[in-house]
């Protein structure tokens, strides 16, 4: 366990520092950063516009991967895990659906950032650019299956087959996004940091309590 957590409080340090770093890239207007997104953007709504299919394509990714279905599939495997008399894993994982439902949307109003705008959208979307909310809720969710696979043992075969598993969907979440012009890349890599960031601090903070409510037991 103090592995794991030490673990996990490094990989939140690292990735708050890159969230932060990329908050204020996009705050100040970092020109190669905005050049880039602008790029992207246009290049991936081209791709997009005018064709049927590859808009119901991402329509339904976004749909399917956006965070209301999301967060109900996490508290699915937090009731499965309570079942199994996972406490630990059970108690953080529902606490995260918590906490990314709050601290996503907060995100945004951090730098208001007006979404892509064009003359024919391909559809709309309320509320600001970054970070994406799509992308954060898919990447928590994918983040936290990693960390429940290794808590329960599984090696490191088994993190693998995890990871293979759930980052081409994170990756394709936060893809539609863009592809459907409503976010930046970096909006999407944005949330995505964001995501990851919630779900390894959480569990580190999770995990440093669970140890100082053991060690309180084993004095008792």
């Amino acid at each position: 366990m103090q592995r794991r957590r030490v673990g996990a409080e490094a990989t939140a340090v690292l990735s708050v520092v890159v969230l932060v770093t990329l908050t204020v890239l996009v705050g100040v207007g970092f020109d190669p950063l905005a050049d880039l997104d602008r790029a992207v953007a246009r290049g991936t709504y081209g791709a997009t516009f005018a064709h049927p299919g590859r808009t119901a394509f991402w329509e339904d990714v976004t749909t399917w991967g956006g965070p209301p279905v999301v967060r109900v599939a996490m508290l699915v495997v937090a009731i499965v895990l309570a079942v199994a008399r996972r406490w630990f894993l059970a108690g953080w994982l529902a606490g995260l659906v918590v906490i990314e439902a709050v601290a996503a949307p907060a995100a945004k109003l951090v730098l208001a950032r007006p979404r892509p705008a064009w003359a024919d959208p391909i559809t709309t979307a309320g509320s600001t650019s970054f970070p994406s909310g799509h992308a954060a809720a898919a990447a928590t969710a994918a983040t936290a299956a990693v960390l429940v696979a290794r808590h329960l043992g599984g090696g490191r075969v088994a993190q693998l087959l995890v990871l293979v598993l759930v980052l081409p969907a994170t990756v394709l979440v936060a893809a539609s996004r863009v592809f459907l012009g409503v976010h930046y890349l970096s909006d999407v890599v944005g949330g995505a940091l964001l995501g990851a960031v919630l779900a390894v601090l959480t569990y580190a903070v999770a995990a440093r309590l669970s140890a100082v409510r053991v060690r309180r037991a084993r004095r008792r």
